[in-house]
């Protein structure tokens, strides 16, 4: 029986040493683990970088799109409405009746004293004195009269309003009014110029608005 001697017992620990990896390998699989790890972290955090400028986070978000630049609004070409006799814009006394040869008015005598005529824009539950309004006329706004809508409809009429004072023409006022055609639900005026509808039409009523809103034949369209 061979017997192995203590200095070849070290020679072949000193061997099996040599041919040992560098380094343990617990520490080498947690030192794979950590980089996987920050590559992770990198990629979830350019995602978000990504996502926030989507949405603006880091920069000015895009502007809205004009709702009323639609291609169905466009007037050019179109003659929208009708144009009216000009019936003058002489003051009289806030309380005093005037006849009016259009219904709705277009024009005519009016009151003037702040706080009643013009009324303030907007929409209105009731019937506006047609003597303040038409001094709203005067100024260069339009006023949309509606009479016997169903509730889908006026609900339809009070949001397109809404979004048209919101996107370059404030001075609107919507209001209810006893209009005389029963074949008539939908009524416009601007200073001179009227429009009828049977029925709800946004392309007709955005239309009206952008053709006559500050229009040339108000006497003051610049006023507020």
């Amino acid at each position: 029986m061979s017997t192995v001697t203590r200095r070849e017992r070290r020679e072949q620990e000193r061997v099996r040493r040599a041919r040992r990896p560098s380094g343990p390998q617990t520490n080498g699989g947690r030192r794979s683990r950590s980089v996987y790890v920050a590559i992770g972290v990198v990629a979830a955090v350019a995602v978000l970088i990504a996502g926030g400028r989507a949405l603006g986070v880091f920069g000015p978000p895009p502007a809205p799109a004009d709702p009323l630049a639609a291609a169905k609004y466009d007037v050019a070409g179109e003659t929208i409405g009708t144009h009216e006799a000009d019936e003058s814009n002489a003051h009289v006394p806030v309380g005093q009746k005037v006849t009016y040869k259009t219904d709705p008015p277009t024009s005519g005598s009016h009151w003037n004293e702040p706080g009643v005529a013009p009324v303030s824009w907007g929409i209105k539950d009731a019937t506006q004195p047609n003597e303040a309004i038409v001094h709203n006329l005067e100024h260069g706004g339009i006023v949309v009269f509606y009479n016997e809508l169903s509730a889908d409809d006026l609900s339809k009429l009070s949001q397109l309003v809404r979004t048209i004072s919101q996107n370059g023409y404030p001075k609107m006022v919507l209001e209810p009014y006893p209009l005389k055609d029963p074949g008539i639900h939908v009524a416009l005026s601007a200073w001179r110029w009227s429009l009828k509808l049977p029925a709800y039409d946004d392309v007709q009523i955005v239309k009206f608005v952008k053709a006559h809103y500050e229009g040339p034949d108000a006497p003051e369209p610049q006023t507020p």
